[in-house]
């Protein structure tokens, strides 16, 4: 991206308000927002994000992937046995009710693959892939191996929110939440590594309640994906308060 003058970098106060702004207008992590609970670490608990995830990594729109979610829900549908028991078709048909047209034969699939991988493999219990994974690259391995394969994608997007959770989880943030903060005036070192910290330190100063870091990063990551890397500035969220914007 474009290196922005260094006056486009906003002031500590502007940055630690725009921080609740940005969590509020995109939202926080998608496991809080399903009501998932992570920091619990409860096999019941990780294997719910673990479907959340594969949903929202699909090539489908995010809201039909929560709808679709709070469908499996509805259904007693996100339990190791409920969906590695489930038939196929009707899984499917379930799915594409909820808006997820197209992929929902896929997705049903993967689900139930998943399901009876973690049945067979994991005692149904996710964290024993956490347990003895070696280490961080480990652990990724053994979840993209999971049923019959999951993409980066979806990986990654599980993983962010385990930060904290599981010790082996990959550190770091999301290039496309760092690029999204460069494009807010948030961070303005070209280094990755330092715009990370710079942005931890943002956080810090900012005035956020019951929001975690996880909501921020998530928040920066959608911004990225669904506005900044396509150049939809007209309906971003954030254009206001943009200083890529304000220096275009």
């Amino acid at each position: 991206m474009k290196t922005l003058p260094p006056e486009a970098r906003v002031t500590d106060s502007e940055a630690a308000a725009m921080c609740g702004v940005l969590v509020t207008r995109l939202g926080g992590s998608y496991s809080r927002l399903l009501g998932i609970g992570l920091a619990s670490r409860d096999s019941d608990e990780i294997m719910k994000w673990l479907v959340a995830a594969i949903l929202l990594g699909a090539p489908v729109r995010a809201d039909h992937a929560i709808a679709a979610y709070a469908a499996l829900k509805s259904h007693s549908l996100l339990d190791v046995d409920a969906l590695a028991s489930a038939n196929e078709a009707a899984l499917a048909d379930l799915l594409a009710q909820a808006g997820v047209h197209g992929y929902s034969r896929r997705i049903a699939t993967t689900l139930r693959s998943v399901a009876a991988s973690v049945a067979d493999t994991c005692e149904k219990d996710v964290n024993r892939l956490h347990f003895f994974a070696d280490d961080a690259s480990d652990l990724v391995y053994r979840l993209r191996s999971l049923g019959s394969g999951l993409s980066r994608r979806v990986v990654g997007l599980f993983l962010r929110e385990l930060n904290g959770v599981w010790e082996k989880a990959p550190q770091g943030l999301p290039s496309a939440a760092i690029d999204a903060a460069r494009h807010l005036g948030l961070v303005d070192s070209r280094r990755f590594s330092e715009a990370a910290d710079e942005l931890h330190g943002v956080w810090e100063r900012a005035d956020h309640g019951e929001r975690t870091f996880a909501d921020f990063e998530a928040a920066l990551a959608r911004l990225d994906e669904n506005y900044c890397s396509m150049r939809r500035c007209v309906s971003c969220p954030m254009v206001k308060l943009c200083a890529s914007r304000t220096f275009a």
